[in-house]
């Protein structure tokens, strides 16, 4: 997550790389057709960079290369800073392409005060790059004491491997409370194992509900589990209150 945010952040600072100032001394007032054949070395890179942005240069002169790729490195970048607008919930009507870099660069360290404070980190006086290193040591700190109540050896390992590691091992202890729960998980992923817990939990509890209320006399029929149970409650606490009276 950390390294979404930091790559967010920078979209903000996006700024054109092609060397077409050079390419413009290179060529300058030159109208021919590019071509691929002993070309000065900066035509050539001229040509290498357009190949790689799909755009064609045969027949074309030096001045229409640079121009188309102007407009694909313009496209591009408003598509990376769309993207990242999108993912912050930021609108991009009426934007320009200042505002909405000033816009993702506020709403990126804004998340990143979020995740901060979610891990008890005091955001008081600390720059962004601060932030971002207390936040890894964190989230490194919380990784290894999984680690080792998952019984995950960490040492020498990367972050990745720990993760996988933490993930193997997780997926097992699933496994495990699914077996004693009488869930077969050939073939189920952990969310699916998941969702087939929760599920046998919500049984087991309706289950227990609809005993009680059967003992109380209450109907469960076309009620939910949390219906049933607050008529339960109710039924409960006026036969104790009854009691208490006599």
């Amino acid at each position: 997550m950390l390294k979404k945010l930091t790559s967010l952040a920078l979209l903000g600072a996006i700024v054109l790389s092609v060397p077409v100032a050079a390419f413009a001394e290179s060529a300058q007032g030159s109208k021919t057709a590019a071509t691929t054949s002993t070309s000065h070395p900066l035509k050539q890179l001229l040509q290498d960079k357009a190949q790689a942005l799909g755009i064609a240069t045969d027949g074309k002169t030096n001045e229409q290369i640079k121009t188309e790729i102007k407009a694909a490195l313009a496209a591009q970048k408003a598509e990376h800073l769309n993207k990242a607008a999108a993912k912050l919930g930021i609108s991009t009507e009426g934007k320009t392409t200042e505002q909405l870099k000033a816009a993702i660069k506020d709403a990126a360290e804004a998340k990143l005060k979020e995740k901060a404070v979610k891990l008890g980190i005091s955001t008081e006086g600390k720059t962004t790059e601060q932030l971002k290193a207390a936040i890894k040591d964190a989230v490194e700190a919380k990784l290894k004491d999984k680690a080792v109540k998952l019984g995950v050896s960490t040492e020498g390992k990367t972050n990745k491997d720990i993760e996988a590691e933490l993930k193997a091992a997780g997926l097992t202890r699933l496994k495990e409370k699914a077996v004693k729960a009488g869930i077969a998980t050939d073939g189920l992923t952990a969310k699916e194992i998941r969702a087939a817990l929760k599920a046998g939990r919500e049984a087991k509890q309706a289950t227990a509900v609809n005993k009680k209320a059967a003992k109380l006399g209450i109907s469960t029929e076309g009620k939910t589990t949390a219906q049933v149970f607050a008529e339960v409650e109710s039924a409960l606490k006026a036969k104790w209150e009854k009691k208490a009276q006599k």
